[in-house]
């Protein structure tokens, strides 16, 4: 019977241990996978179109009075 313990125990033993080596495992890609994307350059941003389109769209959004 003891000995059918510590088997058991061991073998539970294992199981907790490969479960929290994966968990810490899938932890560590996270941050690798947010440290990658925070490197990255985003890509320019060209705005086409005449000036005056922009200038309607500005006042047009803009929350304060008249100021433009």
């Amino acid at each position: 019977m003891t000995r059918t313990v510590r088997l058991a125990a061991l073998g539970l033993a294992a199981a907790v241990n490969v479960a929290v080596l994966a968990a810490i495992d899938a932890g560590m890609v996270q941050i690798t996978e947010r440290e990658r994307l925070a490197q990255q350059q985003p890509e320019r941003i060209v705005v086409t179109g005449r000036a005056a389109e922009h200038a309607v769209m500005a006042t047009q959004n803009c929350p304060a009075p008249k100021v433009l």
